[in-house]
């Protein structure tokens, strides 16, 4: 016997927003641009700073896909739980008239 699915629509929806802020900040996290020699105080340095930065860079851009893809999917999941929900509250309401 398959065990009943339950589910929590706030908690799928504070979760999507929750992912959608952690994007935002991806997004937003630009701190180590702009790093040169006059910074550090040596060439060598900043360029290892420098392939640091466009790597984290390509990653973070992948990661940002990724994590704004599963808030998608949570913001998703909860409407139409949700919805079903409802459809199925309404459905047991006319049946028992």
């Amino acid at each position: 016997m398959a065990a009943d699915l339950t589910y929590d629509p706030d908690r799928l929806s504070t979760l999507a927003s929750q992912m959608a802020t952690i994007t935002d900040n991806l997004k937003d996290d630009r701190d180590l641009k702009g790093y040169d020699e006059d910074d550090v105080a040596h060439h060598k340095v900043a360029q290892a700073i420098d392939d640091f930065v466009n790597d984290w860079d390509d990653k973070r851009n992948k990661l940002t896909e990724k994590v704004e893809s599963l808030a998608q999917m949570a913001d998703k999941s909860a409407t139409e739980f949700d919805k079903v929900d409802r459809d199925l509250a309404a459905a047991l309401k006319e049946k028992s008239k």
